[in-house]
């Protein structure tokens, strides 16, 4: 210690000038804090001196004394150094130099020399008030140890207004939480009071709260936390506070603060009603009024089932109800659960408020039960108003149709009058381009203008009515143009001599408009704007409203050369707009950012001198002595994180505000920030970056260069605090966890997996491996972290906590996080319950689009059976709560999924999907890739995207998206299966309804079937004409049936029947059904084991019979989809499951992309019927399948595959190769799908005919055939006491209502598609489900378009053309809309002009690839031109033809050259001359 610090005396005394330097002060202040850092306490979760574990030899031994995993490899001196020096080859890390540290520390000392004498003094003394602490710069101030704040006498109000001085710096902020962590419970209360916590910081504060202030085993506290304390613990805490806690910190009580609820995430949520009703009960949420009016509002974390309970409660006035509906942010389906409770007048009060959460079935009802003679009118305005406030409205498409499809009078559009298209109003953003095509223009007038027209309204909508207004026969630039259809003018209008538009007032409406700008648009808005642009007032417009398009005609150099107007028109839109302003230019292209820092830091005052290192005052905008706020000035966001920047713009001494740039910071820019302040900038940087969006990343050379400075960061400690480090594991030792919350996981993933799990500090290791683990999964693709790093990573975290923890349980799934999937199976080890609570109240959206290998997906699906149950029994709510982990599961799983839970959940899956979303800084991608290409190129590895688990994950993708198009298929249906669509919409309604008919493969009544069957065999009998065989077999179809029946209800409820008999097993049904023991799904099941009854009675009994088709009254194909149905099929463990579909194969599937090869992927396919009871038969009717990763391509749209393998039992076979695991302790009934080969004609008793007699007898003349009963297996049984017991089953049958579904339900059609999921290949899409559905609409093929009417392709071709298609599949797609749509084939409309290629967008380069010659290349369509010059890659070969085509066709020339606009709007094209 003492040669580092007469080294480092040296070195300052060389280099310093400053006249208050006194040689010596730096010895005391360097053995002072190296003397107060080895007896503080560390910030981890158990606080231990720092002297516990440095030196680093005692980390060592602490590691071998707890035997942490792979401790003598970690401790091993030669894998520290390998490690050292791998990284030092892959991440240009530099050699571990402690004299490195002396340059950074001199940049501290000079700092402190920069104090007053008093100051220095009352310092080196130990001796500062809270005013001296204060005044000491913020990186001595983060970098003290502990014992330096505990003498200050500050309350928890004076902590709080330590941080609260720059609410950016998070660091501060975790270094002052970690300082009061042993605080009393006043303190540490009247700190959270008094904070100014930023929202985006209220997660990570939540994290010391709960692991490390520890509040849930404060018991003997008796001070009450507030809700905004509370509402920040981490769900396992929540969980984990004790009873004595929560009774003496008053918990209940607090909870009845509903002003802070809704900042909560619906995930806290969640936690927070389990716990309040594990402690307090049911009763206390919502068992009176009273306890309704005081946490009602914690119903939007309860499950379902509980919210059901609320319809017909009679304690409960419903108007309770209504006020926390209209009170309380919850999820849509939370919403309508209590929605069904509340009595008709609670529900018209609060329709318009709810209408965007209601399921469609509910709106419908509403409408039909209403008295709404003038309603929908006055609901009209309301709904607009609510609805249309934002450019993006958030509300379903298909309760968007039902509530459009009221206002749509009955009439086709050809015939609309001004009365039709008044009566729609800004519902008119339903139609198509193509629909609103056929509007007669002498409806479009200047009024009717501001009665449509709405934000949420696309370019080709607008760019339709438009046209429609000019067909008007109005001069536009002799009229005003409504704002909002300033996004439609073509760029010749936008560059005309009379525009309609005045720049100077109307260019902040031009400027909103642009967000819709196609590039050539933009570019015209450019050249009009480039004459004025520099000036002040228009910038603070553009600055202040959109200001990506200074990026497309401003570079770099010229915007350094202009920053001072840039500056200016910040200050000139003044303070009122300075957040909107420093939002808003983080839009801004990185290079113009970049410009914006090089340019600040040449500024007089920005360096510190002597050297080149920015001046952190000014880099982070800081509040000085020389920059006073102004005092007049108020701050309208306090708690902003970039609110102590603002109170520095109000000052009269001016700043190039470079805080406002952090996000372009370079590596240069990041290596020049004074090492001390390292950890403040990087903390507002990462607000810079990471407010851009759920799926923003760092660029990935910024992120490799705050690495490196946060290793500098880390060589200043070191020497601050005498701990000698040798290796890359040593350094990292030195992280605090308020250092690892600043970082991040994003940052340190930048080490590696290998690395971060060897961190020689036992303790640090497990608090970086934590925030690795509370990284999004998206992040781990774009950063150079391998899928065995992940693995390293999860296993030593998992490993860590389950040392502390003797067992996996939700502590330690919520504290591995996001690492959970790349584990082991030791992880199954944890309960249901606790997985369950893991999904619902600890993972957000984006932690659940997962990129895993086969192996772990199939470890994450048996967590999520294992926890949710069988597939066959979720709830809306629970496919919601699984989201995208749904990726992970078995095609036969979701095949099980209920139509009507998927129906309710599809919307919010659609909206809340990412892997569709487009990422950029994918490793060794120069362009954004989709987010599951992304994962593709991860998975693969060195083969990327072609290897096995790429393409096994693309199935995979392809699977969930197929599985969320049916779900919007279904809501859709129950909408347009109504009669009174109106008449514009119900001709393509009918083509899709004949086209379903054709494809539907189960529209058999089988009720009528059943009794005609049953009929003949009574007349037969009757007439004698059965032969002793037959009288035989029929009996042995009933009574084997019937034991079938009895075997599966039990199955049903999870009890074996253990040799009851008849009389026994209806006992028990009874019993179980009158004591309300049977969950809703059971009762479903029940219900449809009557259907399967009926069938496989029919099957046997046409063949014994030998009845045909015709007598039947059905065609032959028909008949063969009765007899290939599959019966009494167990889905699942624990679950019986009937279909009402034949076993054709359902298939959320890849079908083929047309004859060229370039077939994508096979069908996936998912069965009605996963198992068979026979494998026998079933062989010789269907291919076992493989596995999901397994699956080989295969153009076959008939291809039939089973699945799921039925639990072994007696008389079962598991097929080899499935997916689910057997089923303990429920065995699958025998059943037998064919007629039996061995048709005996031995001789019957007396008893036989008479049972055969009695059950004709009995069959024909039921009025309700539902069912046969369960009996036993003697073929010889009294047949009366069986047709008794028959009637009795059927009783109970008819009495077990499916109450889980039974409103949403009835507005359902009366088809097999809501019986059991249909597949892609059986239905027909319309354009509002390719709308509904969203991204995963991208899904979809060839085939499926193919299916589609000509008129609902036209009317989609918008739609169609912005999905996000994979770029292997544009070629076929684009066939299939080609082949469908007229105007794409007829020679009289071609060629594409700008129109249609405004609304082909993504299709654009499919055509200019395989169709260029029907692009229009002329100048007139300059903007449909211009999306190609920004999607077209320079070395794609149509490339040279399409400009060559536009230079002819348009006579360039060096005399009539390109104009500007027409240069920038070709972009990639150029690159073809």
């Amino acid at each position: 210690m003492l040669t580092v610090v007469l080294l480092f005396v040296a070195t300052v005394s060389a280099v310093s000038d400053d006249e208050n330097f006194e040689p010596g002060q730096e010895v005391q202040i360097l053995l002072s804090l190296a003397s107060k850092f080895r007896s503080a306490e560390n910030d981890f979760t158990q606080a231990r001196p720092n002297s516990a574990y440095f030196p680093l030899v005692k980390s060592r031994k602490e590691n071998e004394k707890i035997k942490r995993l792979n401790s003598t490899t970690i401790n091993s001196e030669d894998y520290m150094m390998k490690i050292t020096e791998q990284l030092k080859t892959w991440r240009g890390f530099e050699e571990i130099d402690s004299a490195v540290a002396l340059t950074y520390a001199n940049l501290m000392f000079e700092t402190f020399y920069s104090l007053s004498p008093d100051l220095r003094t009352s310092f080196l003394q130990s001796s500062m008030s809270a005013d001296d602490l204060q005044k000491l710069p913020s990186s001595w101030q983060y970098l003290l140890p502990h014992q330096f704040y505990d003498d200050l006498g500050l309350d928890g109000a004076g902590f709080a207004e330590l941080v609260n001085s720059s609410p950016g710096n998070t660091a501060m902020l975790y270094k002052i939480a970690m300082v009061l962590r042993d605080e009393s419970v006043g303190m540490r209360d009247a700190f959270m009071n008094n904070l100014n916590l930023p929202d985006q910081y209220r997660e990570d504060m939540g994290y010391i709260l709960g692991y490390r202030w520890g509040i849930e085993s404060e018991a003997d506290s008796n001070y009450d936390y507030t809700m905004s304390t509370l509402l920040h613990l981490p769900s396992d805490v929540v969980m984990g506070i004790n009873n004595a806690t929560f009774d003496n910190l008053n918990i209940a009580d607090n909870l009845e603060d509903t002003s802070m609820w809704d900042l909560a995430s619906p995930q806290t949520k969640v936690a927070w009603f389990t716990r309040f009703e594990n402690r307090k009960g049911w009763k206390e949420v919502a068992g009176t009024p009273h306890h309704m009016m005081r946490h009602g509002h914690l119903l939007s974390g309860a499950p379902l089932d509980k919210l059901r309970e609320l319809k017909g409660n009679k304690e409960i006035e419903t108007s309770l109800l209504a006020e926390v509906l209209d009170n309380t942010e919850m999820n849509p389906l939370r919403v309508q659960e209590l929605w069904e409770a509340l009595a008709d007048v609670d529900r018209e009060k609060s329709f318009i408020a709810q209408a965007s959460n209601l399921d469609v079935s509910q709106i419908l009802s509403h409408y039909d039960t209403t008295d709404i003679i003038h309603t929908p009118h006055q609901h009209h305005v309301m709904l607009e108003n609510a609805w249309f406030s934002q450019d993006k409205f958030n509300v379903p498409w298909v309760n968007f149709l039902a509530i459009a499809f009221s206002y749509m009078n009955n009439e086709e559009f050809v015939s609309w009058t001004y009365k039709e298209l008044q009566s729609l109003g800004r519902f008119v953003v339903i139609l198509s381009p193509a629909e609103i095509d056929l509007i007669p223009a002498n409806d479009f007038n200047s009024t009717m203008l501001g009665m449509i027209l709405s934000s949420t309204l696309s370019l080709p909508q607008l760019n339709s009515i438009y046209l429609k207004y000019l067909d008007n026969n109005y001069q536009v630039a002799d009229a005003t143009l409504n704002p909002i259809l300033l996004s439609a003018l073509p760029s010749a209008t936008i560059l005309s001599a009379n525009p309609p538009f005045i720049w100077s007032q109307d260019k902040t409406n031009l400027l909103v408009a642009s967000a819709k700008f196609s590039p050539g648009q933009m570019h015209s808005l450019h050249e009009i704007s480039k004459p004025g642009h520099w000036a002040p007032a228009n910038l603070s417009a553009i600055l202040s409203t959109h200001p990506q398009c200074m990026s497309m005609y401003v570079n770099p150099r010229e915007f350094r050369a202009k920053l001072d107007y840039v500056v200016a028109a910040i200050y000139t839109a003044g303070p009122d707009k300075f957040h909107v302003i420093a939002t808003k230019v983080q839009k801004l292209p990185r290079h113009l950012l970049m410009a914006w820092l090089e340019e600040a830091h040449t500024r007089p005052g920005s360096k510190r001198l002597p050297g080149d290192w920015w001046n952190s005052d000014v880099l982070l905008d800081r509040v000085t002595s020389i920059s006073i706020p102004d005092s007049g000035t108020i701050n309208p966001l306090p708690s902003h994180p970039m609110a102590a920047q603002f109170d520095r713009f109000t000052s009269a001494n001016r700043s190039m505000l470079p805080s406002l740039a952090l996000a372009g910071m370079s590596c240069h820019c990041i290596n020049l920030v004074e090492t001390p302040d390292t950890m403040e900038v990087l903390a507002l940087y990462r607000y810079h970056t990471e407010s851009q969006g759920k799926v923003a990343a760092m660029p990935s050379s910024a992120r490799r260069c705050w690495a490196k400075k946060v290793r500098q960061f880390l060589h200043l400690k070191a020497l601050l605090f005498n701990v000698t480090v040798n290796s890359e594991s040593e350094l990292l030792s030195l992280l605090t966890t308020s250092d690892i919350k600043t970082v991040g996981g994003e940052i340190f993933l930048t080490w590696g997996g290998p690395a971060l799990a060897s961190i020689t500090h036992p303790e640090v290791m497990h608090e970086v491996l934590m925030v690795v683990g509370h990284t999004f999964p998206h992040l781990y693709l774009r950063n150079g972290v391998t899928y065995n790093c992940m693995k390293v990573m999860a296993n030593a975290l998992l490993d860590t906590l389950i040392r502390e923890e003797g067992t996996v349980n939700f502590r330690v799934l919520t504290h591995v996080h996001n690492l959970v999937p790349y584990t082991d199976t030791r992880v199954l080890e944890a309960g249901p319950a606790d997985i369950r609570l893991y999904v619902s109240s600890v993972l957000s959206p984006t932690c659940k689009a997962v990129c895993l290998k086969k192996k772990e997906r199939e470890l994450v699906r048996q967590m999520i059976l294992q926890s949710y149950g069988p597939p066959s029994t979720w709830l809306p709510l629970d496919l919601v709560e699984l989201g995208d982990l749904l990726v992970v599961m078995a095609r036969s799983d979701l095949a099980a999924v209920n139509p009507t839970s998927l129906r309710m959940a599809s919307a919010q899956l659609a909206s809340s999907t990412l892997f569709a979303s487009s990422l950029t800084e994918i490793r060794s991608q120069s362009s954004p890739l989709l987010y599951h290409e992304a994962c593709g190129a991860w998975l693969g590895g060195k083969d990327g995207r072609q290897s096995d688990e790429a393409v096994a994950m693309y199935k995979q993708w392809k699977m969930l998206a197929n599985f969320i198009v049916v779900g919007n298929f279904l809501q859709v249906e129950v909408l347009l299966r109504k009669s009174d669509v109106p008449k514009p919409r119900s001709g393509a309604n009918e083509f899709r309804r004949k086209r379903q008919a054709q494809t539907l493969t189960d529209g058999i009544d089988y009720k009528s079937i059943y009794t005609i069957v049953m009929n003949d065999m009574k007349a037969k009998f009757d007439a004698k004409e059965l032969s002793d065989a037959q009288k035989m077999e029929a009996t042995k179809v009933i009574t084997e049936t019937q034991k079938m029946l009895g075997d599966s209800s039990f199955a049903v409820l999870g009890l074996e029947r253990e040799g009851k008999t008849q009389s026994e097993v209806l006992a028990v049904l009874a019993e179980y059904k009158e004591a309300g023991n049977m969950s809703e799904a059971q009762n479903v099941q029940v219900q449809m084991l009557a259907v399967d009854t009926q069938v496989r009675m029919i099957q046997e009994l046409v063949q014994v019979l030998n009845l045909s088709a015709d007598g039947l009254n059905l065609t032959e194909d028909e008949l063969g989809t009765i007899l290939a149905r599959h019966t009494f099929v167990l889905r699942s463990p624990g679950a019986v499951s009937t279909t009402m579909l034949s076993n054709r194969t359902l298939a959320f599937d890849e079908t083929s992309e047309g004859t060229d090869g370039e077939s994508v992927a096979d069908e996936l396919l998912i069965n009605d019927a996963e198992t068979t009871s026979n494998p026998a038969s079933i062989e010789s009717k269907n291919a076992p399948e493989a596995s999901p990763s397994e699956d080989s391509d295969d153009n076959s749209n008939n291809a039939e595959l089973t699945t799921d393998a039925t639990p072994a039992s007696s008389g079962t076979t598991a097929p080899s190769g499935t997916d689910a695991p057997p089923s303990p302790g429920i065995t699958a009934p025998p059943s037998h799908d064919t007629v039996s080969s061995d048709r005996s004609s031995s001789a019957l008793t007396s008893s036989t005919a008479s049972t055969i007699s009695s059950t004709v007898s009995s069959a024909a003349s039921s009025s309700t055939p539902t069912s046969t009963a369960a009996t036993t297996s003697s073929t010889s049984a009294p047949l009366n006491p069986l047709i008794e017991e028959e009637n009795d089953f059927s009783e109970l049958l008819k009495n077990t209502e499916l109450t889980d579904f039974i409103i949403f339900s009835a507005y359902e059609p009366e088809s097999a598609y809501f019986t059991t999921l249909p597949s892609m290949d059986s239905i027909t899409l319309s354009c509002d489900v390719v709308i509904a559905a969203g991204t995963s609409a991208s899904s979809i093929s060839s085939s499926d378009i193919a299916r589609m009417s000509f008129k609902e392709v036209m009317n989609c071709l918008s739609t169609l053309g912005h999905l996000p298609w994979p770029p292997s599949v544009t070629k076929s797609i684009w066939k299939a809309v080609k082949e469908k749509v007229d105007s794409l084939q007829d020679s009289t409309m071609l060629p594409i002009k700008r129109d249609e290629m405004l609304q082909l967008g993504t299709l654009l380069p499919a055509i200019a690839a395989y169709d260029s010659e029907l692009l229009d290349m002329g100048r007139k369509n300059i903007d449909g031109i211009s999306l190609l010059g920004r999607t077209l890659s320079s070395d794609d070969p149509a490339i040279l033809n399409l400009v060559q085509l536009f230079i002819t066709l348009n006579n360039v020339s060096p005399t009539n050259p390109f104009t500007s606009t027409e240069a920038a709007s070709l972009g990639q094209l150029l690159c073809g001359l």
